[in-house]
């Protein structure tokens, strides 16, 4: 709803009528209504005339209507027995006018010298009379003007609607108190509107700064209290007394530029039909650097163990820094050169606890450092092996073993290398070099040697060799014959080196299909061979072995009888 039709809403019916510089005539409707004479004035400033309002419209009619209506007379109801600015007591426009404005602050004295005619107020004073209508204002009419009969009009402007709509209080003489709506359409508009003491906004209590007064936080502004308290506020921050630009919201973030100033808000009220007015809080303190806030605390990740890396999450901050600096500790003692986001786990890094700090900057902003939580301690590095250890060489007695030590990594000059042959799995009393000559103590034994790697900061890692086969002695194979009739009687002798009695089979097999397998006993074994045609035979010995003998053959021959 409108305005001018909530204003209207109280009223039962629209009213139309004459206004008499002290003199109101109302017509009961605009078709039967009739004006009345005009009353004549006994004062000799204020002269009779007649004045009807055809296009106004009436809010209402009387101090009763009115006051029902909510719109009130600001007491000249009890006070319209005196005289103002030296005009007609009671129901008269200029008296009403003149208490209206006594009633604002101003002496019960006219401000100009002459006649007190509506008519002459506004070329009277016309240093303040313009056409922009103020609330507290007066609107006049000149003589003849409008509405307005040959003494002219005033009435006191209640609200401006718009450029071209009032609402104004006024009386009349001879008639009664109302209140009317004005457009500049209706022909009714005032010739001007005399400004002598208009209504202001008044600031009531100043507008105020809430926050800290440091780079990167938000100040936020409260507009102060103001009557009309329906006025708007816009905002207007400044930074030593000049303004900022872009900086006119009710909130207000702190740029580095600002540190070392201080900080104002300007709020300024304004409301149709008032002159604008403003306000100024009190200064903030001097800005002073910003504190950068670490959101999400920087971790570590990676395992704690030597070769391997360590890497640095610098987390989350705000705002944003323009910079991050990394310093890496051991137990709590920086480590040279250690400022980047890894870090590479070193022998000599073992057993320690590590921990990095971050430290972010930006610019007008005080430097913040956050310390991570710390490492397990570092766990020792374990060797790579690429190749495992072998040896070479024949399980003989007397043949040389050769160990082959393998590959790995480290593979560096800190690195120390002991090697140990086993017998068995057990180890050989000093046998320690990369070489082992067989003795007749490894017969029927298997050989195999340990590497045992060990370098500060790493796991020592013993690695072993696969065990030879059963280390034997090389057989001797004797054949003895002996020719009886009809059969060749064979003695086989077998013995080794080391080996105090050699034991085992031994396989005979003579040309013509015989073959037979013998025991040795204290390593002699005999047969006799029979069965087979006259003539040359070839034989073929082959002795099986033994855990502390190799296997071996031998060829002969012997002639059949």
């Amino acid at each position: 709803m409108s305005l001018r039709n909530r204003l209207l809403a109280p009223v039962t019916a629209a009213l139309t009528g004459g206004l008499v510089l002290g003199v109101l005539v109302l017509a009961p409707t605009p078709a039967t209504a009739a004006v009345p004479a005009p009353v004549t004035h006994t004062k000799a400033d204020q002269t009779p005339t007649k004045t009807v309002f055809k296009r106004s419209s009436y809010l209402c009619y009387g101090y009763q209507d009115c006051k029902d209506a909510g719109m009130g007379n600001a007491g000249y109801a009890s006070a319209n027995d005196k005289m103002y600015w030296r005009m007609y007591s009671g129901h008269n426009c200029t008296n009403y006018a003149a208490y209206r404005m006594v009633h604002s602050g101003l002496p019960n004295q006219r401000p100009w010298s002459g006649g007190g005619n509506a008519t002459y107020w506004g070329t009277s004073m016309p240093q303040i009379t313009d056409d922009v209508p103020h609330v507290g204002a007066v609107a006049w009419w000149k003589a003849n003007t409008g509405p307005a009969g040959s003494a002219g009009h005033v009435a006191y402007v209640e609200q401006v609607v718009s450029a071209d709509e009032v609402i104004v209080s006024q009386d009349s003489w001879n008639g009664d108190f109302s209140w009317a709506t004005i457009t500049r359409s209706s022909g009714n508009w005032p010739s001007g509107f005399i400004h002598f003491n208009d209504q202001t906004l008044v600031n009531k209590t100043a507008p105020t700064v809430d926050g800290i007064a440091k780079v990167g936080a938000q100040l936020t502004a409260t507009p102060g209290t103001w009557k009309p308290t329906d006025a708007k506020v816009s905002y207007q921050w400044k930074a030593d007394g000049q303004p900022i630009k872009k900086g006119t919201g009710a909130t207000f973030t702190i740029g580095r530029k600002r540190i070392g100033q201080v900080l104002t808000v300007t709020t300024t009220a304004t409301k149709l039909g008032y002159p604008t007015r403003s306000a100024t809080s009190a200064p903030t303190a001097v800005v002073l650097p910003g504190v950068i806030s670490n959101d999400t605390a920087p971790t570590l990740g990676g395992v704690a163990q030597v070769e391997q890396t360590l890497t640095l999450d610098s987390g989350t901050w705000d705002p944003a820094p323009d910079k991050l600096a990394f310093q890496w500790y051991a137990d709590g003692v920086a480590i040279d050169g250690a400022t980047g986001s890894t870090l590479a786990l070193g022998p000599d890094l073992v057993d320690r606890v590590i921990t990095a700090t971050v430290t972010a900057t930006r610019a007008g902003y005080d430097p913040v450092t956050v310390t991570t939580t710390g490492s397990a301690q570092v766990a020792p590095g374990v060797f790579k092996v690429d190749r495992e250890p072998s040896i070479s060489g024949t399980p003989r007695l007397g043949e040389t073993l050769t160990l082959d030590e393998g590959a790995y990594r480290p593979s560096d000059d800190h690195v120390q290398v002991a090697v140990q042959w086993l017998r068995d799995g057990e180890p050989v009393l000093n046998a320690t070099g990369p070489t082992y000559v067989l003795t007749a103590l490894d017969l029927g034994h298997r050989m195999s040697a340990q590497v045992t790697l060990s370098r500060a900061g790493y796991q020592a890692t013993t690695l072993t060799a696969p065990a030879t086969t059963l280390v034997r002695s090389a057989p001797h194979i004797v054949m003895e014959r002996t020719k009886l009739k009809h059969r060749v009687r064979l003695v086989i002798t077998v013995t080794a080196p080391d080996v105090d009695e050699v034991t085992g089979s031994v396989v005979v097999r003579v040309q013509g299909g015989f073959r037979q397998v013998l025991t040795l006993n204290h390593g002699k074994a005999h047969v006799s061979v029979r069965d087979l045609p006259k003539g040359q035979r070839t034989v073929h010995l082959t002795y099986t072995g033994s855990p502390t003998v190799e296997r071996a053959t031998r060829d002969g021959s012997l002639w059949m009888p």
